[in-house]
């Protein structure tokens, strides 16, 4: 197919939004609902087609910051995705139902004492650690968002996804003058649509959204959903709410950016989520590009493994870091999760439109030519042998937390074991190895970065502290944080989560 095809943003957006429910822990399809819900309210409560197209976009990607945090929350608490099952349905300006969340969510399936010892370790970290992970999320969400060419007034909902009606919320605590209407929309039709799906989750939310408004919650917003029950809700029940989606977008539809653009953005929502794996999709699909053109494949071809190259990872993010980050071996139940994560990665692309057809290919990337790989346990074909060649050959570059990165030779070497040992095909590990040899020119660091700047940037983005950073350089940790004060400020970012979204952006890494 063509890929410079005009095609709508929503309906290339619903991987990224159902990504970035699986990363936040949220039922299925939240964000799709969310979306159709705020769309919902917006009618009722006279917003315009311009407000509602923004309701929807920032329905959908309302958590798109959620991975660049997840390493700094399973710190916190050991397991990101029990912290955020745990808490995201609770009035987080209660110390009793935090405690009460914690308490039922936190270090499952450990002894009482140690759970005990989970909980009081969360609590005590909290209150610094929350509004700066809050504060991340945000700018990161804003950085993705407007790469993927959004509106203003959708970035702001964006920036005020876990602001408070009443200015209890983070990381800003905007009161209630001070918020977009769009959030406060997008709030109530959020809480909605989490609990839509479970047994009397309709009425248990309307209890919950009554008990809260004017606290968590707008009373306008609340009192027009109450008001208009059925026609916001109606659509958000349906078996498909892809198709309603699309069907109640405000027109004029917008249209998506280049796909390679929405691909990139798809590759470093992905990557950010592991400090062991940013760039790792960007540098895989460049690999594997070249590696195509090197095998003589057609351009439509070396387009499709380029794609898919950027896209291969996505299901990664259904897995908790307390698995992708763990220093030692993998039980059982930990590998069937991570076996499990390319059918993810196929099951959500095979939603949208041009990256239905790259699904398979992308899913493909850990199968093996003894058809001992995963998922599927077959044989790869054509450019799937290709994508499968780049990503162990890429992957034996990087750090992972329980090895150091290996050199480009010792890397280069068990590719090649992997071939007489009938796992990778030769001809493409031949090519990944030649590409991997072309020599690249290093441009000059962006943003009038210094060399010393630059190496504690990519320290820092790998989530390094200042101490680290410090014995590494051999400089002192006051010299670390007068260096982190000059880039944040010549990147223009807080946070070390949208650090890290730049370094990757610009191929620092």
């Amino acid at each position: 197919m063509r890929y410079d095809d005009p095609v709508r943003l929503a309906e290339l957006l619903c991987p990224l939004a159902a990504a970035a429910d699986a990363g936040a822990a949220l039922p299925p399809e939240t964000a799709q609902r969310t979306a159709l819900i705020a769309l919902g309210l917006g009618e009722a409560m006279g917003l315009s087609a311009e407000s509602r197209s923004d309701l929807l976009y920032a329905g959908l990607l309302r958590h798109l910051g959620c991975s660049a945090t997840a390493h700094e929350e399973t710190r916190l608490m050991g397991d990101e995705q029990e912290l955020r099952a745990a808490l995201t349905p609770v009035d987080a300006a209660s110390p009793v139902q935090m405690l009460q969340g914690a308490g039922r969510g936190f270090a499952k399936g450990r002894s009482r004492l140690q759970r005990v010892r989970v909980v009081a370790g969360f609590l005590a970290q909290a209150p610094k650690a929350v509004p700066r992970i809050f504060a991340a999320r945000c700018e990161v969400s804003a950085m993705l968002g407007r790469r993927l060419g959004l509106s203003e007034g959708a970035l702001r909902a964006l920036d005020e996804t876990y602001e408070r009606f009443d200015g209890k919320g983070l990381p800003k605590q905007r009161k209630s003058a001070e918020l977009s209407s769009l959030t406060s929309v997008l709030a109530v039709a959020e809480y909605m649509a989490m609990l839509m799906p479970l047994p009397g989750g309709e009425a248990l939310a309307f209890e919950t959204l009554k008990q809260r408004s004017g606290g968590q919650f707008d009373p306008l917003v609340v009192s027009a959903l109450c008001g208009a029950q059925e026609a916001v809700l109606s659509p958000a029940r349906r078996d498909a709410p892809l198709a309603a989606l699309l069907d109640l977008e405000p027109r004029p539809h917008k249209l998506a950016p280049e796909i390679r653009v929405v691909a990139q953005v798809l590759a470093d929502f992905v990557d950010l989520k592991s400090t062991f794996t940013l760039g790792h999709s960007r540098n895989v699909a460049r690999l594997a590009c070249n590696a195509a053109q090197a095998m003589a494949l057609g351009k439509e071809e070396v387009e499709a493994v380029e794609l898919a190259g950027l896209l291969h990872d996505l299901g990664r993010v259904s897995v908790s870091n307390a698995i992708w980050d763990k220093p030692g071996a993998l039980d059982a139940g930990e590998w069937e999760k991570v076996h499990a994560h390319p059918q993810f990665t196929e099951r959500v692309l095979r939603t949208a439109g041009p990256f239905a057809e790259l699904a398979r290919l992308a899913a493909s990337d850990h199968e093996r030519m003894d058809s001992k790989g995963y998922p599927r346990g077959v044989a790869p074909s054509g450019a799937a042998r290709i994508l499968a060649a780049a990503d162990l050959v890429h992957s034996l570059s990087e750090p992972r937390p329980y090895r150091a990165a290996f050199s480009a030779e010792k890397a280069a070497a068990i590719a090649v074991e992997a071939v007489e040992e009938g796992r990778l095909e030769r001809a493409a590990v031949n090519a990944v190895l030649e590409a991997l040899g072309q020599k690249s020119v290093r441009a000059a660091a962006p943003r009038g970065l210094t060399e010393r700047e630059l190496e504690v940037l990519k320290l820092l983005a790998r989530g390094q502290v200042d101490k680290e950073i410090a014995a590494a350089l051999g400089i002192s940790h006051r010299t670390v944080h007068h260096h982190n004060q000059s880039i944040f400020s010549k990147l223009a970012v807080t946070t070390r989560g949208a650090a890290a979204l730049f370094a990757t952006e610009q191929g620092l890494l």
